[in-house]
């Protein structure tokens, strides 16, 4: 209860501020020609709710497709909220933070379950909804260089955490090889127009500065402008977890294209190794393909073709999977988006649908995303 306690207040305290400096004071706000003081800071969050089912009528829709508990339900996935300061060093030295609060079915994979510390088990119930800071930081920068200090989300990967920057309901594949927040510091530099290095340190995976099980990882890597209109993003994650009983190494390349200015595609592919002392070496690795066709400005449609080799057990057991997603996003107006979608899924060397009597599966649902 002393943590809701403090939930509510920060929010109150961050609303709070930006009616503060969103007054006439000049003295903590640039000012625009007519007198009136610009606030610094920008406030705003989304409702994410939806519905998913599957051919075989199972309340557990089968591995690793959304962030929540799969169950065959209406569910509230994210109510989110931010408070965000930019970090601006066009004219030389800024300050910058952010705070992102949630709540939801989602929270619970953003939280530092990495060492069972911070937000670990905020809120959370038997329906399996909880609450998490799923960011909270701040930046520190000067012209081309700048660095982040608290916990952020993974650089790694494509798919995010936060569902209105995704296009699909469901996740890939690949999204569950990596991490879904870090706590650490990293440095960010704009070696050229067209080239930005990122390295730094961190508790490892989902883990908190309390972090005593002596989590420690690099996070480093770059973004490249190919062209225009074409990105490539690198990123590795190696380090140590569990009382140093881990050694794992994650690495993910990432094409985003613009082929037109109605066709988008996207490849990644991701890698992850795993050696824990005195037992088995496991590497887990795969590729996704997103392709997104904007058919007007209400509508676009999107395809995601995915296979990964898990030879672990992070999807549910060793085996290739692979699967075909289809979807649309219908945005009838700015501040909402609805998104319906149907996949197929089938795995060779394992059956981890209907409840783990089949190999194969027809899935389907709709998410909806409100923001304000």
């Amino acid at each position: 209860m002393k943590k809701c306690h403090l939930f509510i207040g920060l929010a109150v305290l961050l609303w709070g501020t930006a009616a503060a400096v969103g007054q006439d004071n000049c003295w903590v706000a640039p000012c625009d020609p007519c007198g009136i003081a610009k606030s610094p800071f920008t406030f705003g969050g989304w409702v994410e709710m939806g519905i998913y089912g599957n051919s075989h009528g199972n309340r557990d829709n089968g591995p690793m497709h959304t962030d929540s508990n799969r169950r065959t339900d209406f569910l509230m996935n994210q109510l989110y909220f931010y408070g965000e300061k930019e970090l601006d060093t066009r004219r030389g030295f800024d300050w910058g933070a952010r705070a992102d609060f949630a709540y939801g079915v989602d929270s619970g994979s953003k939280q530092t379950f990495g060492d069972e510390t911070f937000d670990y088990n905020w809120g959370t119930n038997r329906h399996g909804y909880g609450m998490s800071a799923y960011q909270l930081y701040g930046t520190l920068g000067y012209k081309d260089l700048s660095v982040k200090a608290g916990k952020f989300y993974t650089p790694v990967g494509w798919e995010g955490s936060a569902s209105k920057d995704n296009f699909f309901y469901t996740h890939s594949y690949c999204y569950w090889t990596e991490a879904a927040t870090h706590m650490g510091v990293v440095a960010d530099y704009n070696l050229t127009d067209r080239l930005t290095l990122s390295a730094g340190w961190v508790t490892a995976n989902d883990s908190s500065f309390k972090n005593p099980n002596r989590n420690k990882a690099v996070l480093a890597g770059f973004t490249y402008a190919l062209t225009d209109n074409a990105n490539v993003y690198y990123n590795i994650n190696a380090g140590k977890q569990f009382h140093d009983n881990l050694d794992y190494f994650i690495q993910s390349l990432v094409l985003e294209w613009d082929v037109t200015k109605r066709f988008t595609y996207v490849m990644q592919y991701n890698l992850r190794n795993d050696n824990w002392r005195g037992g088995a070496s496991t590497s887990t690795y795969g590729i996704n393909n997103h392709l997104l066709y904007k058919l007007n400005d209400q509508w676009t449609a999107g395809m995601r073709v995915e296979w990964l080799r898990d030879n672990a057990d992070y999807i549910f057991a060793p085996g290739d999977y692979y699967g075909l997603t289809w979807g649309l996003n219908w945005n009838p107006c700015k501040n909402v988006s609805i998104r319906p979608e149907v996949r197929y899924d089938w795995c060779n060397g394992a059956t981890p649908f209907a409840d783990g009597k089949r190999s194969d599966q027809i899935s389907g649902g709709c998410g909806v995303v409100v923001s304000f």
